[in-house]
């Protein structure tokens, strides 16, 4: 039990790195204030609709228009 707690923890830790990634090219210059204000708008997204792709990118754009200062 515990090694598969350790790969979550990893697979959580690479996730955020690729997020921050995204953010990176998205513009971003502040990463970590942007992943906690990415995790914050993630918590107010309704869980019966998917989370893909698209999702994402809906949510970085919605970022971007409400957070313009951490954006280039």
């Amino acid at each position: 039990m515990r090694e598969k707690d350790l790969q979550i923890q990893e697979l959580a830790l690479e996730v955020i790195d690729m997020l921050g990634v995204a953010l990176h090219f998205a513009g971003g210059k502040d990463i970590k204030k942007l992943i906690d204000l990415y995790i914050e708008e993630l918590d107010k997204f309704p869980e019966e609709l998917p989370y893909n792709q698209e999702q994402m990118i809906a949510l970085i754009e919605g970022l971007k228009q409400k957070y313009p200062k951490f954006f280039v």
